[in-house]
């Protein structure tokens, strides 16, 4: 395993709170991302960083079956959407900064992102109005297989 290996999962674990440690395909997503990208951050944007994607993979990971015994609560094991999400809200953290108080390091984090949208009117579509078409219903489309106007992905 590279350094870089280890920095990735040692710091997801910091980020998600788990001492036990992580899978190692839980930072496939992340592996983009360097210790730079971190420390550049002002304090209150990784400080938002972190808390909403710890936030969001736990909500998500936890909407697949948490339990509560005992002995405490028992999580299900993270899967790769739950890291997803997680990326998604931290994009969202960053956005809500307004773009004059934002340090150049989040606008260069912010324009490499590829992952969509975790808030806004379309969660989970990468943004834009070409993105977005009216609800239809299934059983009213011409064919099930797929809408008259697919979104562009």
């Amino acid at each position: 395993m590279s350094d870089h290996h280890d920095w990735l999962k040692r710091t997801l674990a910091d980020i998600l709170g788990e001492g036990a440690g992580l899978p190692d395909y839980t930072i496939q997503r992340l592996g983009n991302f360097r210790p730079e990208d971190l420390e550049e951050l002002r304090i209150d944007e990784r400080r938002a960083v972190f808390d909403a994607m710890k936030r969001a993979a736990h909500e998500s990971r936890d909407a697949r079956g948490a339990t509560k015994s005992e002995e405490g609560d028992a999580h299900p094991p993270y899967v790769d959407g739950d890291i997803d999400w997680g990326l998604r809200a931290a994009k969202s953290a960053l956005e809500a900064v307004p773009a004059g108080k934002r340090s150049e390091k989040a606008n260069d984090l912010l324009s490499a992102c590829t992952c969509p949208a975790a808030t806004g009117p379309n969660p989970g579509i990468d943004g834009g109005s070409s993105a977005w078409r009216e609800p239809e219903p299934a059983l009213d489309r011409a064919s099930a297989e797929s809408p008259e106007r697919p979104l562009p992905y």
